[in-house]
């Protein structure tokens, strides 16, 4: 039996999984608009790509 881990968020920036409450760890790009983890998103609220 395989398990299946319940993934509810990957960030669009470094494609790491976030399971379950991920309300604090997504926030969209001030720029582009897509969702990323906070470690990808700097002091200004740009994310790695559009810094």
């Amino acid at each position: 039996m395989t398990e299946t881990k319940d993934v509810q968020f990957v960030c669009a920036a470094c494609d790491k999984d976030y399971e379950g409450d991920t309300s604090n760890v997504m926030t969209e790009c001030n720029l582009c608009g897509r969702i990323h983890c906070d470690e990808c998103v700097d002091e200004h609220g740009h994310c790695v790509a559009c810094t």
